[in-house]
């Protein structure tokens, strides 16, 4: 399932660009290039939840969650915690957040 994604300025340029580009050089699309782009340049936001939990959402619905354990950051994909499942474990919080606003679903 691939989740909604926010139709903002900086997201539709760059598809935009793209589309054009394709056009310019008479090559076909995929539209899987397509939704890649526009996935790169989705807006999540994060909320802290407690210090070592943060809720990590876009516009439409909250993507997962990250927990902080010891010197990890594990990325949680789901909307209820209590059923979210691990992405990956990574160094940092921003790595964690990343791999939730860049997961497919």
């Amino acid at each position: 399932m691939i989740e909604p994604i926010e139709a903002t300025h900086t997201s539709t340029t760059g598809a935009r660009r793209i589309v054009e580009l394709a056009a310019a050089t008479n090559t076909t699309m995929s539209d899987e290039l397509l939704l890649d782009t526009l996935r790169r340049n989705a807006k999540v936001s994060t909320r802290h939840i407690r210090e070592d939990f943060i809720e990590v959402a876009n516009a439409a619905s909250v993507l997962g969650y990250v927990c902080r354990q010891r010197a990890e950051y594990i990325a949680l994909r789901g909307d209820d915690p209590a059923w979210a499942q691990e992405v990956g474990r990574y160094g940092t919080e921003a790595l964690a957040v990343e791999a939730l606003r860049m997961r497919r679903g």
